[in-house]
């Protein structure tokens, strides 16, 4: 979150962004919409998302840094799914450092390698909510009245959402003089997670969201921050240019 500040005023020093030969960076591709669709099939919550299931799901793979016109250092593949109880998502990162200290449930898991999930229920209410899970598996979950309420600080303290997830690396954590090659999660956020703007969605119902990644490594000049969204500022929190999460599929 700081680091966003940091970023965000750094890039307004800097000016528009340009490649080595002085021109600008080309556009890239963006998540404007994203069709969850229903499970089909059992999926085990085991960091490796192999289950026939998840083949059912379209990869979101245009993660990028929108707000300087480039791509991600480092690439993402991204998938969710949904039933009557649980929101499942999954997420493979390719990754060269992997990185993370935090251990404690909702600590600054957005300083180490993490992964995040950000929900907007409804454009015309002002909550919304945002998942974290570094590459520890350690978990942030967020509901936020609105985003003067008074953000982590405040809201830090609230009882567990519910979220399961598990990690696995493909690589040495916290050894920065090898290469590793990545890490991935999966996970399931239940719908009793949401009750606070109305519980979990009907097939039709349409959200707003973000998916997001900090990448912290020896071989970057800084993080690198990603996301869905094409964010034209550097703010995983303009919730006014996330992407549109369209539920899909009749009830089991």
């Amino acid at each position: 979150m700081r680091a966003l500040m940091a970023l965000s005023l750094a890039a307004l020093a800097a000016g528009c962004v340009a490649d080595e030969k002085g021109k600008p960076a080309a556009e890239v591709p963006t998540v404007k919409k994203y069709e969850c669709r229903r499970v089909t099939g059992r999926i085990k919550v085991d960091g490796k998302p192999d289950e026939e299931a998840w083949k059912e799901a379209a990869p979101m793979t245009d993660f990028a840094t929108y707000w300087q016109k480039r791509k991600a250092a480092s690439a993402t593949v991204a998938r969710m799914l949904w039933d009557d109880k649980y929101l499942y998502f999954a997420a493979e990162m390719q990754d060269e450092d992997l990185f993370a200290l935090e251990k404690t449930r909702n600590g600054m898991t957005w300083e180490d390698d993490v992964f995040e999930l950000f929900f907007k229920p409804s454009v015309e209410k002002p909550a919304y909510y945002e998942f974290q899970v570094n590459a520890l598996n350690t978990h942030l979950e967020l509901f936020l009245p609105s985003r003067g309420a008074g953000g982590y600080r405040r809201f830090a303290s609230a009882p567990a959402m519910g979220m399961e997830s598990a990690v696995r690396l493909d690589g040495t954590l916290n050894k920065h003089d090898d290469r590793d090659k990545g890490w991935s999660v999966e996970g399931r956020i239940p719908w009793k997670a949401f009750r606070a703007t109305g519980g979990g969605p009907d097939a039709g119902d349409k959200w707003k969201f973000a998916l997001c990644r900090y990448d912290y490594s020896v071989t970057l000049e800084r993080q690198d921050l990603s996301s869905t969204a094409p964010l034209t500022r550097a703010d995983f929190h303009h919730y006014e240019e996330y992407g549109d999460l369209v539920f899909v599929g009749g009830k089991d």
